[in-house]
């Protein structure tokens, strides 16, 4: 994706590809956790 256009330029799919697969990526800060991971376990923790 190019910083010219924006995000209107590019379909609702390719949006959605693209923020699941920064989803999945693990994070150094997250203890090598993907944000999925984490935000999964801290809803299970409010039940």
């Amino acid at each position: 994706m190019t910083q010219r256009g924006g995000v209107s330029v590019h379909s609702q799919a390719k949006l959605s590809a693209i923020a699941r697969q920064l989803n999945e990526r693990p994070r150094k800060t997250l203890n090598y956790q993907t944000p999925t991971e984490t935000f999964a376990k801290c809803v299970a923790a409010t039940r």
